[in-house]
């Protein structure tokens, strides 16, 4: 029986931008589907107020109708299959984390800040990325962006270390080796419960998915053959 695999994009990003090496590479083998998260891309879902909330009962609903699968996500994306993990796991064969940190540390608080304003005002501070937005997810670009930033810079959906410590389901956090805090996301994860396998991308940021794609799919594929 053909195993199925799910790839879920990061913010502002859309599953051939985010995963255009994972596709081609598993859909030799297994069912690939990759989902366009609500807001984004050719998504007919708008982006809602409770954003995560809103996608996290979406894509329950998603996998529920195709089957259950491997899940694979970026960023956004890996909150959104380690929440689909615990609230379903019978839906989940595994999951794949990358770009992913189960919490915001203190000391990246005020970078987020940061970076929340300079998205709010992004048709100001950076004219050629707006644009490249309008053109990627249509007119709702600006709209989806203001919501999954709000969520994700204040309600940030955290994992708390006696429900990562309960998770049952096959779990690997592949992050780059870059960015310290994605480091010791990992080190926390590990820790937190010893049944998870973990990996640090070298040369990799935050899309280490992207940046090593060779490496990541060799290894995201022993996961799911082990």
């Amino acid at each position: 029986m053909t195993k199925r695999i799910y790839f879920l994009h990061g913010f502002m990003g859309t599953r051939d931008l985010h995963f255009e090496h994972q596709k081609a590479f598993f859909e030799r083998d297994m069912e690939v589907i990759a989902l366009p998260l609500p807001g984004h891309g050719h998504s007919t879902i708008p982006a809602g107020e409770n954003y995560f909330e809103r996608a996290l009962e979406w894509l329950i609903e998603e996998v529920t109708n195709k089957g259950p699968g491997y899940v694979v996500g970026l960023s956004l994306g890996a909150s959104l299959a380690i929440h689909l993990a615990l609230k379903r796991p019978e839906l989940v064969k595994g999951a794949v984390l990358t770009g992913y940190t189960p919490f915001i540390p203190d000391n990246l608080k005020s970078v987020m800040e940061e970076q929340y304003t300079y998205f709010n005002n992004i048709q100001e501070n950076d004219q050629e990325t707006a644009a490249s937005f309008k053109q990627i997810h249509g007119d709702k670009w600006f709209d989806t962006l203001q919501k999954v930033n709000k969520i994700m810079t204040f309600h940030y959906p955290s994992v708390s270390e006696n429900e990562i410590a309960e998770l049952e389901v096959p779990l690997m956090v592949l992050n780059g080796g870059n960015e310290l805090y994605e480091v010791e996301a990992v080190q926390f994860l590990k820790r937190s419960n010893d049944k998870i396998n973990v990996g640090l991308i070298p040369d990799a940021g935050h899309t280490a998915n992207m940046d090593q794609p060779d490496l990541y799919n060799s290894m995201v594929q022993q996961f799911i053959n082990k």
